[in-house]
């Protein structure tokens, strides 16, 4: 959980293309009740200015701007209500600190000392803001008494029993934390301080089986993990998305928790955005998240669940909070890609050889097929090179072959830059394939199976050697 949280305003006004699309609308969560009013009393302060913000995902936005008068008295007030979620007051030199605002306690009043806004601020008309800084408070004496602990533990001076003393009292201070956390939510279980804390954690778990040999059956816990792992968030309750909480929980899963294979990231997204059809704000956040997680993913093959997510929500009835245009930018877009996601044959196509010979993708025969598109004026085509080279001369007994691609417009220049790369390549040149390919930067390297599948795309040339010896090994 961030409790201190450095905001610069150019970073509360970024705003996200698809996010654009409805975070305008969740303003106007309740805006029947009778709005809000925050009054800041900062204790040295006058004549300046101070902003209220709000998190939205892993993003801070800006909300409002108030006056600090000679008295060091600031007022932030509006006819709507403010969608329940942590707040963020901003002073001009960017110092903050964060605020509850929780459904039914909209008018409250704040007293901080600029100097120490964490250790000073008390509050008038919150109760949740009062429990809120009591737990911080608690948190940062037992996180005081941790980092101690944890640089004895790490220095030379503690011994064996010392050091099972010290984890102990580790043990000893997570306990007393839980126990705290316990206390809030068993008292207020409706309050979003209660949501907060709950969401943060794993489910509790049984005892882990035991498996025929009867050890812990590691498949088993990390399947029961897996599929509780959001058991203690509140999919009808919008709140968690004015929070970091929620899109914590959707990174850490997709990112971390999950085997990073497109087929089963595609299972569990529409499993969870199953559960978050429970209420239409955490739906849209849910859907966005995992489309533009899977579209900025480092991970090769997530263009697939990028696919999925755009024909399975974008276009379809699903999503109706994106502007036909940049629906059919992405129906454009998904159209291109398509074809050349993982596991689906690699588009035909029919090229010249360096004899003049017409060279047909399909027709090459080899276990594996090294696919490699390149320039000769490319510097990082130079680099790769002599990797790809050594990958496949190591593997060339497993039947792999490589098929180089030159994209250039000047033959005799590529027919001179062959002087430098393997005869037993099979080279072609061609510059109209680039649009076939999706390519936009060279060199780009796919690699195909004996009927021509994509089993990998966009690899380094590093990583040629180790992904073919495991999946020559695993048998697909």
């Amino acid at each position: 959980m961030t409790f201190n949280i450095s905001v610069s305003l150019a970073k509360m006004l970024i705003l996200l293309t698809l996010l654009l699309c409805f975070t305008g609308s969740l303003f106007s969560y309740n805006n029947f009740i009778d709005g809000h009013r925050i009054e800041i009393n900062l204790e040295g302060m006058q004549d300046t200015e101070v902003y209220l913000a709000y998190h939205f995902g892993n993003r801070q936005y800006l909300r409002d701007t108030a006056y600090v008068n000679s008295e060091g008295y600031a007022l932030f007030k509006g006819k709507e209500t403010l969608p329940p979620g942590m707040y963020i007051i901003v002073l001009e030199d960017h110092s903050n600190f964060e605020v509850i605002v929780d459904q039914g306690e909209q008018d409250f009043t704040i007293y901080a000392d600029p100097a120490d806004l964490s250790g000073t601020a008390r509050f008038e008309g919150s109760e949740s803001n009062r429990k809120f800084y009591a737990y911080l408070r608690f948190f940062s004496e037992k996180n005081s008494l941790r980092r101690l602990l944890e640089q004895e533990l790490r220095s030379d001076e503690a011994g064996p029993q010392r050091q099972a003393e010290i984890r102990a009292e580790l043990e000893r201070l997570d306990s007393e934390v839980r126990a705290e956390q316990d206390r809030i939510i068993e008292n207020s279980p409706g309050a979003l301080l209660s949501k907060i804390l709950l969401a943060q954690r794993d489910a509790d778990l049984p005892e882990p089986p035991l498996d025929e040999y009867g050890q812990a059956d590691t498949d088993r816990m990390y399947m029961e993990y897996k599929e509780r792992f959001f058991d203690n968030i509140d999919f009808s309750d919008p709140s968690l998305l004015y929070t970091p909480v929620y899109h914590s929980r959707l990174r850490i899963f997709f990112n971390n928790v999950l085997i990073q294979h497109p087929d089963s990231l595609i299972r569990e997204a529409d499993r969870i955005i199953d559960k978050a059809r429970a209420n239409r704000e955490v739906i849209r956040y849910t859907v966005w998240f995992i489309t533009n997680n899977a579209e900025s993913s480092q991970v090769m093959g997530m263009d697939k669940l990028f696919v999925h997510m755009v024909d399975n929500y974008y276009l379809t009835d699903e999503v109706d909070w994106v502007e036909e245009e940049r629906l059919e930018r992405l129906r454009e877009m998904v159209e291109d890609i398509r074809p050349l996601t993982m596991g689906n044959t690699a588009p035909e196509f029919t090229i010249t050889g360096r004899e003049g010979e017409s060279i047909s993708l399909h027709e090459i025969d080899a276990e594996y097929l090294i696919l490699y598109f390149w320039d000769s004026e490319c510097a990082f085509c130079r680099e790769a090179m002599p990797l790809v080279r050594e990958a496949s001369e190591r593997l060339a007994g497993q039947g792999v072959r490589v098929f180089a691609v030159n994209t250039e417009n000047d033959r005799l220049r590529w027919q001179r830059a062959l002087e430098e790369y393997p005869s037993a390549w099979i080279h072609a040149n061609d510059t109209e394939i680039l649009d076939t390919y999706n390519i936009y930067a060279i060199p780009k390297i796919f690699i195909l199976d004996s009927e021509k599948r994509i089993i990998a795309k966009d690899i380094g040339a590093e990583n040629i050697e180790d992904f073919l010896r495991q999946h020559i090994a695993s048998g697909r």
